[in-house]
């Protein structure tokens, strides 16, 4: 849902008309991934986003921290 809802905002929101990744004028989102991204780094709102959707996907697909078997045990003791 949260992929679809961005779909729709992308075409209005493009490297140009959203420089900034940000909450309003106090907040400014900035991305850090300890991999490419070492330390806070300002990123374009498409970018941004692009890094949040492929983070989340990654963590959704792992069986470590989502298993899909039955019996097997997440982060947590048994």
């Amino acid at each position: 849902r949260i992929n679809l809802i961005y779909g729709t905002m992308s075409e209005f929101c493009t490297e140009r008309s959203c420089p900034i990744m940000s909450g309003g004028l106090k907040y400014e989102y900035r991305w850090q991934d300890d991999c490419k991204y070492k330390k806070p780094t300002k990123l374009s709102a498409p970018q941004y986003m692009c890094m949040l959707m492929d983070w989340i996907e990654m963590l959704i697909n792992n069986e470590d921290v989502f298993p899909t078997r039955i019996g097997e045990c997440a982060l947590v003791p048994c």
